[in-house]
């Protein structure tokens, strides 16, 4: 699969809510980070849990990409995150590294 695949993918799943295939498209040593360093989380396990608490919180969170570029094995997202339960919609970067097919590190700047 080419990487606008594999984000599209992942993206259509986030939009779902569907977890299991959401999480299908991350390594299972995936690493999560707020823009430009600072670790989140590591694992799918913990990404399981941030999500399903996450969309336990926000049942109509959704998101739309405003942009996308690409480069190799680089996918970038500008997406508008709507839906939330506090009413308030934010915009989000997301940075996506793709290697094998998989989705291995995602670095997010947030609003």
């Amino acid at each position: 699969m080419d990487p606008i695949t594999i984000i599209q993918g992942q993206l259509d799943a986030y939009n779902k809510q569907d977890l299991e295939l959401f999480l299908s498209f991350f390594s299972d040593n995936i690493e999560i980070y707020t823009f430009p360093n600072e670790l989140l989380y590591t694992g799918i396990q913990n990404m399981r849990d941030y999500y399903e608490n996450a969309w336990k919180l926000n049942p109509n969170q959704k998101a739309i990409v405003n942009e996308r570029m690409f480069l190799d094995n680089t996918v970038i997202d500008k997406e508008l995150v709507i839906g939330r339960a506090n009413g308030i919609d934010i915009n989000v970067i997301a940075i996506y590294t793709i290697k094998d097919n998989i989705i291995i590190k995602v670095f997010f700047i947030r609003q």
